[in-house]
C-alpha cells in the first residue's frame, strides 16, 4: 500500500498532498498550475501554466465507489482533438491501481487499461473473442492542461494519434506515439451513477445514450500501460452494475485454471466419444488371397448405422506371413441410394538383417475407419490383392551390395501361396485423431501464455 505525503510547491508555496506516493511521477499544482516533478527529491518545477483547470468535473481528493471499489480522484487532464474538448480524471485505489473517468459532451465512460491487447488492423480489431469495428480514421489528440498527480511525466502539448473501435456501446480506445501503443476499454456510465458515487450534485441524464458517435467520446486516453502501479482488481467484472464486463489483466492463478478446464473438457469429450463409439452392429467374413495373384472381391456383410452420423470400423487380420503386403480397398454402399464411401487399408509385415542385426516392421492386422457415416443400411465390399517383396534367391544373398537382406524362404509363404484374411466390421469406433486435434486446440492458448511468461521471466532475469 502506498503512503500519502505532502510536498510544497516551489513556485507558489502551496501544500500539495501526493496520494499515490511511490507511484506518481508528476503533479500539477492546483494552486498555481505549475507542473512539478515529485520523483525529484527537491520537487523541481517542470513547467508553469498561465491557465489552470479550476472547474473540474470531479474535484481532486473526492472519493467515490464505482463497481464495488472505492476510488479517489487524484489527477485530471484536459484534452482536445481540434473539434471536441473533454476531461479525463485519473482514479486511484492503493490495492487495485488506476482507472479513468472520462467526461465528453455530457457522456461519462469508465476506462480500464488493457494488458492483453487486441489484434488486427484496418477497419476492425479482435479482443477476447469479439470483433470491434473502427469508428473513424486516426486523429491527433493533444493534452492541453494538467492538474493533480500522475504516474508518468505528462505535460501540456503532449500529442498522440488515436482512434476507437466499438461493439455496441462498448469501445476500445487505441492511441500511439513513436514510442508506444496503448489500449483502453471504455464502458458507458450514467450521470446519475457518477453523481451518486462522488456526490457531485449534477443533473441526472438517466443513463448513457443508446449509441456513441465519432466525437461523442474521448478519442483515446493518455495513460501508458507500463508501470501502472499495483495489480488490477480481481473479481471486479462480477461486481459490475451494467451489462458490460470490465477488462481485467489476467492473473497468474488463471493459468492453472485454464489447464484444468482444458483437461476436464478433454475428459468429457473422450467419454462422449467412447459412448457414441460403442458398436451397435458387427459383421465378419473370411477369405484368402494368392500372393502375386489376381484381386479378390468379398462382401463382408450388411451393416446398419443407427445414429445420425456414426463411425464404421473395419479390422483386417491375416495369417502368419513375411515380406508381403496386402492392399485392401473398402467400399460402403448405401442400399437406399447406392451411394458409396471408400477407404483404404494395408496389412504388411517385413523382416530382414542389416548392419545392426535383425529387424522387423509392420503387423499382421490393421484397422480402417470411416468417419461420420450417415444413418442407413450398407453393404461392405472389400477388394484384396497380395504382393511379394523380394525373392528367395535374392533374400539369401550375402553380397555387401545387399543392404536389406531379407528373411529367406523359411520366413513365410512365397509367390503363389495363399494368405488367409479375416475381416470384422462394426458400426462404431472412436476417432482418436479428433481427440488429439481437440487437445491441441484446448492447450494451445495456455501453452502459448506459459511460453510467453517464461520468455518474459528470462528477459527480466537478464
Amino acid at each position: 500500500m502506498s503512503a500519502a505525503r505532502s510536498v510544497t510547491c516551489p513556485n507558489c508555496g502551496g501544500t500539495i498532498a501526493v496520494k499515490a506516493a511511490g507511484y506518481s511521477v508528476s503533479v500539477g499544482c492546483q494552486h498555481c498550475g505549475a507542473l512539478l516533478d515529485v520523483a525529484h527529491p527537491d520537487v523541481a518545477v517542470i513547467e508553469q501554466y498561465e491557465g489552470t483547470m479550476r472547474e473540474l468535473p470531479v474535484p481532486l481528493g473526492r472519493r467515490g465507489v464505482l463497481f464495488g471499489t472505492e476510488w479517489e480522484a487524484i489527477g485530471a487532464l484536459a484534452r482536445s482533438d481540434g473539434d471536441v474538448d473533454w476531461t479525463e480524471t485519473l482514479l486511484f485505489n492503493p490495492y487495485v491501481g488506476y482507472r479513468w473517468l472520462v467526461l465528453s459532451e455530457g457522456e461519462w465512460t469508465f476506462g480500464t487499461m488493457l494488458i492483453d491487447r487486441p489484434s488486427g488492423s484496418g477497419g476492425s480489431t479482435l479482443w477476447r473473442g469479439s470483433r470491434y469495428s473502427q469508428d473513424y480514421d486516426p486523429a491527433d489528440t493533444v493534452t492541453t492542461q494538467v492538474v493533480g498527480e500522475f504516474y508518468w511525466r505528462v505535460r501540456a502539448g503532449d500529442t498522440v494519434s488515436a482512434t476507437t473501435y466499438s461493439r455496441g456501446q462498448e469501445l476500445l480506445s487505441a492511441e500511439w506515439s513513436a514510442d508506444e501503443v496503448n489500449w483502453t476499454q471504455l464502458i458507458p456510465l450514467g450521470a446519475n451513477e457518477v453523481e451518486q458515487a462522488f456526490g457531485l450534485g449534477m443533473p441526472s441524464s438517466g443513463g448513457p445514450r443508446p449509441s456513441f458517435g465519432r466525437r461523442g467520446l474521448a478519442q483515446g486516453l493518455a495513460a501508458p500501460q507500463g508501470g501502472a502501479g499495483p495489480a488490477d482488481d480481481e473479481g471486479l467484472a462480477g461486481k459490475l452494475g451494467t451489462s458490460f464486463a470490465q477488462a481485467e489483466p489476467m492473473a497468474h492463478s488463471d493459468l492453472p485454471k485454464m489447464f484444468g478446464l482444458a483437461f476436464a473438457t478433454l475428459m468429457l469429450s473422450m467419454l462422449v466419444m467412447i459412448g457414441f463409439g460403442i458398436s451397435t452392429a458387427t459383421v465378419r467374413s473370411s477369405t484368402s488371397v494368392v500372393v502375386g495373384g489376381p484381386e479378390v472381391t468379398v462382401t463382408v456383410g450388411k451393416i446398419t448405422v443407427g445414429r445420425s452420423y456414426q463411425p464404421v470400423t473395419i479390422e483386417a487380420r491375416a495369417s502368419n506371413f513375411n515380406n508381403r503386403w496386402i492392399d485392401i480397398d473398402y467400399t460402403l454402399v448405401d442400399r437406399a441410394t447406392q451411394r458409396g464411401y471408400t477407404a483404404y487399408g494395408v496389412v504388411e509385415y517385413y523382416t530382414g538383417y542389416d548392419s545392426d542385426g535383425a529387424w522387423s516392421e509392420g503387423d499382421f492386422r490393421t484397422t480402417t475407419k470411416f468417419s461420420g457415416v450417415p444413418r442407413g443400411t450398407y453393404d461392405i465390399v472389400a477388394d484384396l490383392q497380395a504382393h511379394p517383396w523380394g525373392s528367395a534367391s535374392y533374400s539369401r544373398t550375402t553380397s555387401s551390395a545387399n543392404a536389406w537382406m531379407l528373411g529367406g524362404a523359411g520366413a513365410g509363404p512365397q509367390a503363389g501361396d495363399r494368405i488367409a484374411v479375416d475381416l470384422i466390421a462394426s458400426a462404431g469406433g472412436v476417432m482418436w485423431g479428433n481427440l488429439w486435434l481437440e487437445l491441441a486446440a484446448l492447450l494451445g492458448v495456455p501453452l502459448l501464455i506459459l511460453w510467453w511468461r517464461h520468455q518474459n521471466d528470462d528477459d527480466d532475469d537478464d
